[in-house]
């Protein structure tokens, strides 16, 4: 029986919740004879009833099997991944078929893999409607199932090549997820953590630089506004092959540069997104190092106005399916407001960008191309004005000699 599998682990299922849950949970009993048993319910009503949607999602029509329309089944999805609404894994695991965590495991993956905020370009030509339609609400990341199966042989492989190794980057992820959403977190970031531990331990040991100069250069103030000072200045915009919110690079040229950033599908959905990824960042129990909050707060640092969305847009980064780009600017400006941002998340990407900016001689050479070369009738101006140069001084010349 389900339920008595539930009744006979409430008491390692009360001790996952906070006090004041349960007392709000224990204010009125009316139906029960205790608090216990109105709890072992509760779990096994919202346990069910979330393994059933879990398995409808995953299925190939979960809009007939629900019987709901594809715009409800898309709030429903995103509802389910409310930090309010979680349920621990080990009511899931009580309750599965089988007793085999690793289906159980799976199916969460699939789930958690349609709720992503991007989609990989391969993905979107898919003929299912259904799944491209979850899948452009959300962040594209890499194969799920790639990833959850080599976990434990990576975490493995780096303890092993750690002598060897002078960076060695040692991936941690739990056996098992604390409950759906933060499965989520941990795959939306696990390629990307990998990916900027071992930029942080190049950086930290790239000169052997004193950690007074480090804690200077992380601590600079941003000297510019967004995205149209920077291209001013010769940083250009360019899409990342990565789709992981950590996913930001910095490439140094003579004069220009380029800025490489993840793309992202902004839709009705992505304010609660957001917002939910950034509330379980700022749970006290939970260890972060805020790099959802931290990406926010750096793309509001791009993103000013208008024209820095068209921007993005033009360049693949953005895909806007909110409505006008204003909103978008808007929806960055607000969630962004009280954040609390790492500024270890981009070291090397926030030193190369200002000491880029506050080059004189790049800069000066970047302004004069943007100003005057920025379309390609000042491009045709300039040739024909040297051409005509040219030709006037051989002339002059020519004229000279046959004067002598």
């Amino acid at each position: 029986d389900l339920h008595t599998k539930i009744v006979r682990n409430i008491d390692e299922l009360k001790g996952l919740f906070a006090e004041d849950v349960l007392t709000a949970t224990g204010k009125s009993l009316k139906g029960f004879r205790s608090l216990d048993e109105k709890l072992s319910w509760i779990l096994f009503i919202d346990g069910c009833s979330l393994l059933y949607f879990l398995a409808a999602v995953n299925a190939d029509n979960p809009e007939d099997i629900l019987n709901i329309k594809l715009d409800q089944l898309s709030l429903v999805t995103a509802d389910v991944l409310l930090l309010e609404n979680q349920l621990p894994y080990l009511v899931l695991k009580l309750l599965w078929e089988n007793d085999n965590e690793t289906e159980l495991k799976e199916s969460m993956e699939n789930f958690v893999k349609f709720n992503h905020w991007g989609t990989a370009e391969n993905e979107t030509k898919s003929k299912d409607n259904t799944k491209n339609f979850l899948k452009c609400h959300n962040w594209a990341t890499p194969d799920i199932k790639r990833i959850w199966g080599s976990v434990r042989s990576r975490i493995q492989g780096c303890f092993d090549q750690e002598e060897e190794q002078q960076h060695s980057v040692v991936i941690s992820i739990p056996n098992s997820p604390t409950h759906l959403l933060d499965l989520q977190l941990k795959i939306i970031l696990i390629e990307s953590s990998s990916k900027t531990k071992g930029n942080k331990a190049d950086n930290i040991n790239q000169g052997h630089k004193s950690s007074e100069k480090n804690t200077r250069k992380n601590t600079r103030m941003m000297t510019y506004r967004n995205i149209q000072d920077l291209r001013k200045v010769g940083i250009n915009l360019e899409s990342s092959a990565a789709q992981g919110p950590i996913d930001i690079d910095f490439f140094e040229g003579w004069f220009a540069a380029k800025l490489i950033l993840p793309e992202i599908v902004v839709d009705d959905t992505t304010a609660s997104t957001f917002l939910n990824l950034i509330a379980y960042e700022m749970c006290p129990d939970f260890d972060t190092d805020y790099e959802i909050s931290s990406f926010v707060s750096f793309m509001d640092s791009l993103i000013d106005h208008v024209e820095d969305v068209r921007i993005l847009r033009s360049k693949g980064i953005l895909l806007n399916c909110l409505g006008s780009d204003e909103e978008v600017a808007h929806l960055f400006n607000i969630i962004s407001t009280d954040l609390m941002e790492n500024i270890d998340t981009y070291p090397i990407v926030r030193d190369q960008i200002h000491e880029h900016y506050c080059n004189k001689y790049k800069t000066w050479i970047a302004l004069g191309i943007h100003t005057y070369f920025d379309n390609p009738w000042t491009v045709i101006a300039f040739i024909a004005a040297f051409i005509a140069l040219i030709l006037t001084v051989v002339q002059t010349c020519f004229t000279i000699k046959q004067s002598k």
